[in-house]
């Protein structure tokens, strides 16, 4: 057997020496807390609410100093997107944009296709395709503080853009294409459990032989519901590889 300490804590009172910043829309505790000031790649804070004890930890990344409640509330993710909006650009442009590039290269699409962008952000993977000349684009994101953003960028002028969960997707349009970069992964708000029923909603909204576009994910498709066209490993940086799927509905 082999046992490492990563890293230990010792018993200190660091209130006076961080910066801290929580919302304050909830009375029983914060859906995040910004802290500025921790060691580097700090991934867990305990903290006093209310004279009680509560437990936060990184949610995306060391490098992105908010924390979530450990046993964090769909809404409670929904603020910390919220706010995570704020600083979203910094973390995401070197990646997302390149791997839309990456996607729009391996599809074949009509430029009136079409385009539902799910799990959208700020808007960067919709921005290639609405380069090419792709005129019909929707974004959707849980997040109206992404959406916010998304909404400001001259690139994406003429898009729609669509305030919903994912996981109860209610859509008036059917697409030709549904793409989402970095948004089925394991470290999303998706759960595991709630995979075979988004499936099969994400099915409802495309035409019949549409296809479905997937970077950045750990949920499979369905073979039962898409036919694979394409797929593999793309490399997001430093040899950090992340799987790849073009599917068509069947």
């Amino acid at each position: 057997m082999k046992l490492e300490v990563f890293k230990a804590y010792v018993a200190e009172d660091v209130s006076k020496t961080l910066k801290i910043e929580h919302d304050k829309t909830s009375k029983k505790r914060p859906a995040w807390i910004k802290v500025r000031g921790l060691a580097n790649n700090t991934t867990f804070i305990n903290v006093l609410i209310n004279g009680k004890r509560q437990h936060y930890k990184v949610y995306l990344s060391p490098r992105i100093p908010l924390f979530l409640p450990v046993n964090y509330t769909k809404d409670e993710m929904r603020k910390f997107y919220d706010k995570f909006s704020e600083i979203y650009d910094n973390f995401v442009v070197k990646k997302n944009i390149p791997a839309a590039k990456f996607l729009l290269k391996k599809l074949k699409l009509a430029k009136d296709a079409k385009i539902l962008d799910l799990g959208a952000g700020t808007g960067f993977a919709s921005i290639p395709f609405a380069k090419a000349g792709y005129k019909n684009i929707t974004l959707l994101d849980y997040s109206a503080g992404m959406l916010a953003k998304a909404k400001r960028r001259k690139e994406l002028k003429g898009c729609k853009f669509v305030q919903q969960d994912v996981r109860k997707l209610n859509l008036k349009e059917k697409y030709d294409l549904i793409i989402s970069i970095f948004s089925f992964a394991g470290n999303t708000y998706l759960d595991e459990n709630e995979m075979p029923r988004l499936w099969r909603k994400v099915t409802k909204y495309l035409k019949p032989k549409a296809k479905i576009a997937l970077l950045g994910y750990d949920y499979e498709p369905p073979i039962a519901l898409f036919a694979k066209l394409k797929g593999g490993l793309y490399d997001i940086g430093d040899k950090n590889l992340t799987k790849w799927f073009i599917g068509e509905k069947k």
